[in-house]
């Protein structure tokens, strides 16, 4: 049996019934992607689909921000047999001279940084993280890569929430397993019988 068939057979991103809802006050809720990290066939079943949906992105290279993006972004970046750069937040323990990229927070502000010389003007980058809420840090990672002379593709997540993101965003082609148009979630056991988008 292919693994193409095998696909056929298993419920449509069936994985996204197993993460745990998770909530930061009543306008920020999300699933939490843990329960998929730890169950082998749901991160395989994830990864084939995230697959799919990027077979139209040409990029040479995964970049992952710190630090859940690490997870999704080098994965992939095996799959794909290409190779995986890592945006740190600063503070970390990196080689060499660092280009670094602030973005705003709701209490304050944080910083990206990239090591210089991993990426170049002839780069191809697609950007990975676990979620996107207003998009602070993917946007913050777009200007660090474009310091290199690098051409960000796209990006990538498991988890999407369009209704927190910013305008700056649309420069960015996103493929996500789930996007949630939620404006407001008073319950977060709600999230277990949302339908998502595909």
């Amino acid at each position: 049996m292919t693994k193409k068939s095998i696909k056929g057979m298993r419920d449509n991103r069936w994985y996204l019934n197993i993460m745990s809802p998770n909530t930061k006050g009543e306008k920020f809720a999300w699933l939490d992607p843990t329960s998929i990290y730890i169950n082998t066939n749901a991160f395989i079943d994830l990864l084939d689909d995230l697959l799919d949906d990027l077979e139209e992105i040409d990029c040479d290279v995964v970049a992952g921000i710190d630090a859940m993006g690490f997870v999704l972004g080098s994965a992939l970046a095996h799959e794909l047999c290409l190779p995986f750069a890592m945006v740190r937040k600063k503070g970390a323990k990196y080689p060499g001279k660092l280009l670094e990229e602030s973005y705003e927070l709701e209490y304050g502000t944080d910083t990206l940084t990239l090591q210089e010389g991993i990426l170049g003007h002839t780069s191809r980058i697609l950007i990975a993280d676990d979620l996107i809420a207003t998009g602070g840090s993917m946007i913050a990672t777009k200007k660090l890569i474009e310091k290199t002379g690098a051409i960000v593709e796209g990006a990538v997540t498991i988890i999407n929430l369009k209704y927190l993101n910013k305008p700056e965003l649309g420069a960015i082609d996103i493929s996500s397993a789930l996007e949630l148009s939620l404006i407001h979630i008073s319950e977060p056991t709600r999230l277990r019988r949302m339908s998502y988008a595909v």
